[in-house]
């Protein structure tokens, strides 16, 4: 009777340790996804991405815009005035599509709890590295701000096109 209840009680010890795991793997593989837009979701993300602080107020005329060079590799980019919320940091994706490269720019939580009661210019700079036998006609670059007030779409900021 007593090995019967040490069996039981490992049993459940096990079972109950195999729920906790499950339970953490759940909740690493949702905070491991991004929150995509429809159509992004096997987007690639873009490592190594650089944001200056805040440089300058979307209240007064500003020039949001892409340049860089995208006739060899890595492609160079360099968004520059993105508009996003004071103190709000971004991350990049990208995907091919046909002979071109797309790239969306949005904040690493789209979700807030809270967010900030002002906006800021940042300039984000980044380098995407394609596969060997990849040579883009044209990147076109997206931004999409965050959720808290609702759904976002995102929206084309500006084309570069090889020399």
């Amino acid at each position: 009777m007593q090995r019967l209840l040490v069996s039981m009680t490992a049993l459940g010890l096990m079972a109950m340790g195999l729920m906790a795991m499950g339970l953490m793997a759940m909740g690493l593989m949702g905070c491991a996804g991004a929150d995509l837009p429809a159509g992004w979701e096997d987007a690639k993300h873009v490592e190594g991405l650089t944001q200056s602080a805040c440089g300058g107020s979307p209240y007064e005329d500003f020039d949001e815009r892409v340049e860089g060079d995208i006739s060899g590799s890595p492609l160079v980019v360099a968004y520059r005035e993105a508009h996003f919320r004071c103190e709000q940091e971004v991350e990049a994706f990208y995907r091919v599509v046909d002979a071109d490269v797309e790239v969306l720019v949005q904040p690493v939580d789209m979700n807030p709890s809270a967010v900030a009661g002002c906006d800021c210019l940042y300039d984000v700079d980044f380098q995407i590295r394609l596969e060997e036998d990849l040579a883009p006609t044209e990147l076109v670059l997206f931004r999409r701000w965050d959720e808290a007030g609702g759904p976002t779409e995102p929206i084309e900021v500006g084309r570069l096109e090889r020399e």
